[in-house]
């Protein structure tokens, strides 16, 4: 009997803890602290939410040139955001020149000029260029491409002249815009222009309408890092590979994915993948402003674009769209990472498609300032250095450099740090200590 009391006495007490604990977990309330933390999410406008062909198809910066009185700026609200208060212009001629000489704004009667300098990265359509300003034009458009904009500001109504990068053409549109009312948008925007110098290489920038033209003592800068993240390859090749089987073959950081008319490869060091349809037969110099357009919609809807990609360059013997990313108005490059998506159209459909896999997501705080040496010292230094000849130098602008953080604790981080870029010979390539990486 004694047993059988125990018993029950100890099942009782297993009772009650048990509601007893079962009462402290459910009344629980856990104590947390607040955690300081300066992370920073970026723009949500990620790859895959569509993007306004206008919004890639820009320049990269702006300079306006009143006699000696040079400003200019990078500034998306000022390179983009004057261009829509010019919408609706009409274009009343054009005509393309093969001769330079033809570049001949106005000047007033005390001899002096005005005009402003629109800069693209490479040669554009001009179709594309008047489609973006939404201008109007009765007659077709020229089948030709510019590099910089000359637009006069002296006379009453505004003529833009588009010179290619070759500087041997221009192409000369007259228009019904009042130049009262652009140097109105311009001087709304005056704050977000800064001192620019002109810079002369050879004999075809030796005046101010075709100078070199680029900060001239840059403010200091910071360098920028984030996290990041990378999209899945299998993601991207069911996309494009659609019903077509594939195999898949490994070879150390690279992975090969063969289908019977598709094939992909990945390299999971660097992050670049690169698609060929063998559907498609490469073509070339077909309509640039449709192929362009093709590329944008193609990449629109395969998770491609977002805001900070810029049509960076077009080769109309390949079909070949670059789209370049930036960062707050720069350009990005990289020594390791690829900083561009291509995209190849051959006749009916996209031929080659290439990208990186690696996207951004937040800002880490904590950043040291650059300081960048003035534009004069750029190209003093590269006119010393024997191993270059400045007069092959086409451009120099500001961008950024992308790497993988070089700090053992920081996983998944990737650091911008400013830094000059020059245009040497037809190839991008930063500017080092007197040299060109």
């Amino acid at each position: 009997m004694n047993k059988e009391n125990i018993k029950s006495a100890a099942l009782f007490l297993l009772v009650v803890t048990s509601a007893v604990l079962t009462i402290m977990v459910w009344s629980y309330q856990p104590e947390f602290s607040e955690i300081d933390t300066d992370i920073e999410r970026t723009s949500n406008i990620g790859p895959g939410e569509p993007v306004a062909f206008n919004s890639i198809m820009r320049a990269y910066q702006l300079v306006w040139v009143d006699d000696t009185d040079i400003q200019g700026t990078i500034e998306e609200e000022a390179v983009v955001g004057i261009r829509e208060y010019i919408d609706g212009t009409e274009i009343t001629d054009i005509n393309v020149y093969n001769s330079i000489s033809r570049l001949t704004p106005s000047i007033d009667e005390d001899n002096g000029e005005e005009f402003l300098i629109v800069d693209y990265a490479s040669d554009m359509p001009t179709k594309s260029l008047f489609k973006v300003l939404d201008f109007t034009y009765e007659g077709d458009y020229p089948d030709y491409s510019y590099n910089r904009i000359i637009v006069d500001l002296v006379d009453e109504h505004v003529t833009f002249y588009l010179i290619n990068e070759d500087l041997d053409r221009v192409a000369v549109a007259t228009t019904n815009l009042e130049s009262s009312y652009l140097k109105s948008l311009l001087s709304a925007h005056d704050h977000l222009f800064e001192e620019y110098s002109g810079v002369i290489t050879n004999q075809q920038t030796s005046n101010n309408k075709t100078a070199i033209y680029g900060p001239t003592e840059p403010e200091d800068m910071p360098v920028e890092s984030f996290l990041y993240n990378v999209f899945s390859a299998d993601a991207v090749n069911n996309m494009l590979f659609l019903n077509d089987s594939f195999e898949t073959e490994v070879s150390e950081e690279t992975y090969v994915y063969e289908g019977d008319t598709n094939i992909a490869t990945y390299n999971s060091e660097t992050y670049a993948y690169s698609y060929n349809n063998l559907r498609e037969s490469l073509t070339g110099n077909s309509n640039p402003h449709q192929t362009i357009q093709n590329s944008f919609h193609f990449l629109n809807s395969h998770i491609g674009l977002d805001q900070t990609h810029i049509l960076f360059d077009y080769f109309p013997d390949e079909n070949n769209s670059v789209f370049r990313s930036s960062m707050n108005g720069y350009f990005v490059f990289s020594d390791t990472i690829p900083t561009t998506m291509s995209v190849k159209y051959g006749q009916n459909a996209v031929y080659e498609y290439n990208r990186p896999l690696i996207r951004v997501t937040a800002r880490v705080p904590g950043g040291e300032d650059q300081t960048l040496p003035p534009l004069e010292s750029v190209r003093y230094e590269i006119a010393l250095n024997e191993n270059y000849d400045l007069q092959d130098v086409t451009k120099i602008t500001i961008g950024y450099n992308m790497a993988f953080s070089t700090d053992q604790n920081e996983i998944n981080v990737v650091q911008y740090t400013p830094s000059w870029y020059i245009k040497y010979d037809g190839e991008w390539m930063r500017f080092d200590e007197g040299g060109l990486e």
